[in-house]
């Protein structure tokens, strides 16, 4: 009988000091790895901005084509948004951009402007800063000709 209950106690499970050090192990693997995951994770919001925001400049400048009308896009780095409005829109186009990334005015202001050519007002350079590097975007002269290169 004293076996018996000998065998009970062993199976009953861990105990206290087995469970806070299996805890400490998870909690610092966790510690380890966020950095890492938390850059992976910008690194992935910056290059779905970029390409989001490549994709409404080139939409924007077939509206002001395909209109008629002239669009011009607005970026705000104190409220973290850039702005579409035309003389078509009633109620402007607002996306919100990733607090880490930054736009500098560097050739040109933070507006572009496409008139009903498609052809941008003003020939120039904008520089977006993230957490993980610089990306030069350069506009150049003629119908929607711009690029976006890694620094």
């Amino acid at each position: 009988m004293s076996n018996q209950k000998h065998k009970a106690w062993n199976q009953q499970g861990f105990s206290l000091i087995e469970m806070m050090i299996v805890l400490m192990i998870i909690a610092t693997i966790g510690a380890i790895a966020y950095p890492a995951f938390d850059s992976f994770r910008k690194n992935r919001e910056t290059e779905y901005f970029l390409r989001s925001f490549q994709k409404d400049i080139v939409h924007m400048q077939q509206k002001a084509i395909n209109e008629n009308r002239m669009y011009v896009l607005s970026i705000d780095n104190e409220k973290h948004v850039y702005e579409v409005s035309g003389n078509a829109l009633k109620k402007p186009l607002k996306r919100a951009f990733p607090e880490h990334i930054r736009f500098e005015s560097f050739s040109m202001l933070l507006r572009v402007q496409f008139n009903q050519y498609g052809n941008i007002s003003r020939a120039g350079t904008i520089y977006i800063h993230s957490a993980n590097g610089t990306y030069k975007m350069v506009f150049q002269i003629g119908k929607g000709k711009f690029y976006v290169t890694k620094q």
